[in-house]
């Protein structure tokens, strides 16, 4: 019984290693990865009145970028060490650079992995909101958590002897999907101010953060 057990251990450990591969490339096809953001200002989920909300300035603590794929049935992933602070209304930002073995790819993630810096949050956004009223408060919204940013993609053909770009594009204006005039109206203040985080308006603030996983689009080219 001990033998057979031990022989059940060995085969799903053979199983897992031949199914799945995470590492870091040192040659193959350089993968360059940008960000950028765009809609930085948005009518306000189901408001009748125009109230909008505009972000003017943040900036993201990457540490880490992923590529996550599978390959002829097989999960691949590859990572390289990003640590920067990003300025989120750049036109375009260098993130780094992952280098990925020639081949197809499908069910595609491309990941930006944040986390706090110090005193500098994971990810941080900073605007204003006006409601139907014409009132304008600023808004602040902060991260204070790792969090990975992915943007999908179905498939792709990498091929050898070339050097391509992954560009993410974040949209600001899907972060307050279902945010309503109402919540933000009724919104704690703070010195004047909508804080949104893990300990302010903690309600909303769990909406932004679920979008924030998922407002990427990619393009490669």
């Amino acid at each position: 019984m001990k033998k057979n057990n031990l022989i059940l251990s060995l085969s799903v450990f053979a199983f897992a290693v031949f199914t799945s591969c995470t590492k870091e490339q040192a040659s193959g096809t350089r993968l360059t990865y940008e960000l950028s953001t765009r809609n930085f200002s948005t009518i306000v989920s189901g408001s009748t009145t125009g109230a909008n909300l505009v972000w003017t300035s943040g900036y993201a603590s990457a540490v880490e970028i992923e590529f996550e794929a599978a390959k002829a049935g097989i999960e691949v992933e590859y990572k390289s060490e990003a640590r920067q602070k990003i300025n989120l209304f750049s036109p375009l930002s260098t993130l780094g650079i992952i280098f990925v073995p020639p081949g197809t790819y499908d069910d595609i993630e491309f990941e930006v992995e944040v986390q706090p810096n110090g005193s500098d949050a994971a990810f941080f956004l900073s605007g204003n909101f006006t409601n139907g009223m014409g009132i304008t408060t600023p808004i602040i919204f902060r991260l204070n958590s790792a969090l990975e940013i992915e943007a999908e993609k179905s498939n792709i053909t990498i091929a050898s002897g070339v050097s391509l770009n992954a560009l993410t594009t974040l949209n600001l204006s899907m972060l307050t999907n279902t945010v309503t005039e109402a919540m933000l109206n009724n919104a704690t203040r703070t010195n004047g101010v909508i804080e949104i985080s893990a300990t302010s308006n903690t309600g909303i603030y769990d909406i932004i953060y679920n979008n924030l996983k998922t407002c990427g689009g990619v393009e490669i080219d």
